[in-house]
């Protein structure tokens, strides 16, 4: 009895065998020893095999397997497009129109990664066919954002500005700054009387200015370039600019609308004689004693208008310079206006 005793308390005896024998190894061990051989092959094939390359949300596209990352954004391109646009103000032809008839907000830009090349199209509004729809197009480097090929069969801006083109007919001066914050916007009309729509540029301004009333305050100014240089040698410095003198002291009295177009009556582009612009300043009924004040002055003032053309760089007229900083012509000058005083109500 003590005998069946002992042999009850060692428990139950378990024996596992087989179901099958692979040269004496077990499932375990088989299947041990293929788990080793996998991880070795994947060992080797991480070890020589590249690891594959993922590309997620490739903006500007790919290039030899890599998303290109180019060194500048649209923003920045945009920018140096506008600048570039801005310089046509200095072609001498009907290209330095093209700043104040573009529209750089509505600007398409995209990038060449293969090529490293930036292209931009700014859509323009050409007067001279009813304000039809064009685009100007250029392409940039995508190392330094110059100025690779212009739009076609165009020419480049020879002169290099840092004004950018802002909105429509309205650039933007560089290093200059807004001289007021409020209304009325102070706005100068700058013009040589000899230059193509110099009196057209007058009526013009008048106009603007009873559209706007008191919201911007206008001053005339006039300069003597290469328009006015052309008479000097047959009929002197002064009787040429004699003209510029009358000019501006009707728009001392507020009257120069009037006076600009009685003189147009008798200007055929040559200077005209101190006679002819005094009887059409009684004719417009001008103050003759403050009208003979102001000539005896005007030489000194006129020098100060040159002096102010030529801190904004006026070399093209007629043109208008908007809350010191915007540049404009007459036919595009309200759009100008308008961008200022939305940049003043944005700052208020």
């Amino acid at each position: 009895m003590e005998k069946k005793s002992k042999e009850q308390q060692k428990g139950p005896v378990f024996l596992v065998k087989p179901a099958f024998r692979m040269g004496g190894l077990d499932y375990l061990h088989v299947s041990l020893i293929a788990l080793v051989i996998v991880l070795i092959a994947l060992a080797f094939s991480l070890a020589y095999f590249k690891q594959g390359v993922f590309i997620k949300n490739c903006q500007y596209g790919i290039v030899n397997g890599t998303c290109t990352a180019p060194m500048y954004n649209s923003s920045q391109v945009l920018d140096a497009a506008e600048k570039i646009l801005a310089s046509y103000s200095y072609v001498n032809s009907s290209l330095e129109l093209l700043p104040y008839y573009s529209e750089p907000n509505k600007a398409n830009v995209s990038y060449a990664p293969d090529q490293d090349l930036w292209f931009v199209n700014i859509p323009y509004e050409d007067p001279l066919l009813n304000n039809s729809v064009f685009y100007i197009s250029m392409t940039l480097s995508g190392k330094n954002l110059s100025l690779v090929h212009p739009y076609l069969q165009t020419v480049a801006p020879v002169i290099k500005t840092n004004n950018s083109v802002v909105s429509l007919g309205t650039v933007q001066i560089a290093g200059k700054v807004a001289c007021r914050t409020t209304t009325p916007v102070p706005v100068y009309y700058i013009t040589d009387p000899y230059a193509p729509g110099a009196f057209a540029g007058i009526a013009a301004a008048v106009n603007l200015t009873a559209a706007y009333g008191n919201k911007i305050n206008m001053t005339y100014d006039f300069i003597f370039t290469n328009y006015s240089s052309r008479w000097y040698a047959g009929f002197g410095t002064q009787h040429t600019q004699l003209i510029g003198e009358y000019l501006y002291c009707s728009s001392a009295q507020g009257r120069i609308g009037s006076y600009a177009t009685n003189v147009s009556k008798v200007f055929n582009g040559q200077p005209l004689d101190n006679v002819t612009l005094y009887q059409t300043a009684e004719g417009t009924g001008l103050n003759l004693t403050e009208l003979n004040t102001c000539l005896s002055n005007s030489v000194t003032t006129l020098t100060y208008q040159s002096q102010l053309a030529g801190f904004y760089n006026i070399v093209s007229t007629p043109q208008l310079v908007v809350n010191c900083q915007y540049s404009s012509i007459p036919q595009t000058a309200s759009d100008a206006v308008n961008y200022a005083l939305s940049q003043i109500n944005q700052s208020t």
